[in-house]
């Protein structure tokens, strides 16, 4: 009898096991497109802090001074060309016409960014400043965590 009330559990936990490895690549929880372990979210993420991070190269570069200027505003700009592939990924990859219409906005929003970075001089200073805070708002409007994980 009592090897009954020790297989009982070890039954128990086999199954699942078995359950969480078989849904894996399933469903919303498990699958390697879900909330969890990425899928959209995590997408939305990672282009938001690489917005993030273009952000602060534009400040830095900004300030700068002229002997390594255009090294800098080169490596800004092929940053805006990644950041721009990673938008129209992650907007061909929303299901949601809200995640889409969050992320056009953010790609229109970088697309006059790149525009005032391209046509740069030294009264851009306050354009580009403007432009990028617009980008930041629209990049903070992108990842709502909340309505993605219910």
């Amino acid at each position: 009898m009592t090897w009954l009330w020790i297989l009982i559990p070890v039954v128990v936990v086999v199954a699942v096991v078995v359950v969480l490895l078989a849904g894996r690549g399933f469903g919303p929880v498990f699958g390697h497109r879900s909330v969890v372990l990425g899928g959209w979210l995590g997408g939305a993420i990672d282009a938001y802090e690489q917005g993030l991070a273009l952000r602060e190269a534009i400040r830095d570069a900004s300030r700068a001074g002229a002997a390594d200027a255009d090294a800098r505003w080169a490596g800004i700009e092929r940053r805006v060309a990644d950041l721009d592939r990673r938008l129209h990924a992650l907007r061909d990859a929303a299901r949601d016409p809200e995640d889409r219409k969050g992320v056009t906005d953010a790609l229109e929003s970088l697309g006059e960014l790149r525009s005032a970075i391209d046509g740069r001089s030294a009264g851009q200073a306050e354009v580009i400043g403007a432009r990028v805070d617009v980008f930041e708002a629209s990049l903070r409007r992108l990842r709502p965590p909340e309505r993605h994980l219910w």
